[in-house]
């Protein structure tokens, strides 16, 4: 499913850590391509290689070897990344701030100082981002007094704050509860028909099978396959995705 100009390519990327107990390799040669406008979640059980490959995507660690390239443009670790949106697993914003207070703050940092809006614009856009995942009542309550859903919530926000073209998610619906799971893919799926591409890792199959484009599973830090859900329940000759997953998780283990 490769086409010429992917929004996000993804080459040979490799990762080794050095311990006192030798070389540990985390994330083997890793290639795929992101098609403009597609979401593709990103599954392996726990340890396989899922966080190091979304942490040298963002530039937070260095690779061993390989390439991100977005827009072809090569990233380097520690560069900015302005074209995108990104989601940490465990996000932890101050706690000090009002929601509407860090919601401000996260899209002004993510406008150049050239294209500053005036405070008006500034103000709804705010209100939009979080009318957008469900907090507009919440503006005012300081982020300490939020449940984890309710800052998870908050997060979304500030990853669609600067507009992004490429959305990186680590565990978006963590913490909710099943309507605001609901409410949480429903808000993906627009932001897809908006135009976003987005990449998202996740243990809730059921969320994956019903986002997805494609999938790429990573066990013990090779992607073992990618591509269309229904092409992996074939493979497998699996009902669902949870069936599909155990089957390759095994066979790749044993």
């Amino acid at each position: 499913m490769n086409q010429p100009n992917p929004i996000l390519s993804i080459k040979d990327l490799s990762k080794t850590y050095r311990s006192r107990e030798g070389a540990v390799e985390a994330l083997t040669r890793l290639s795929l391509d992101l098609e403009r406008g597609e979401i593709i979640g990103i599954l392996g059980p726990n340890g396989a290689g899922k966080t190091t490959a979304v942490k040298l995507i963002m530039g937070f660690i260095k690779a061993t070897q390989g390439q991100v390239i977005f827009n072809n443009e090569e990233l380097k670790a520690a560069e900015p990344r302005p074209g995108f949106g990104y989601l940490p697993e465990n996000f932890r914003p101050n706690p000090n701030l009002t929601v509407g207070e860090y919601i401000k703050m996260q899209y002004n940092l993510a406008r150049p100082q050239a294209i500053r809006a005036k405070r008006s614009e500034t103000s709804e856009m705010v209100s939009t981002l979080l009318n957008k995942v469900g907090m507009a009542p919440f503006a005012k309550r300081r982020i300490a007094k939020l449940s984890k859903g309710m800052g998870q919530r908050v997060g979304i926000a500030q990853a669609i704050a600067g507009n992004p073209e490429l959305m990186i998610l680590d565990e978006p619906t963590s913490g909710l509860d099943p309507i605001g799971k609901n409410e949480v893919i429903d808000l993906l799926l627009s932001l897809k028909n908006e135009g976003k591409t987005i990449l998202f890792c996740s243990h809730i199959l059921a969320e994956v099978e019903r986002l997805c484009d494609r999938i790429g599973i990573i066990v013990d830090g090779n992607l073992r396959f990618l591509g269309k859900v229904d092409e992996f329940l074939a493979q497998h000759q699996a009902k669902d995705l949870d069936e599909g997953f155990k089957k390759e998780v095994k066979c790749t283990t044993s």
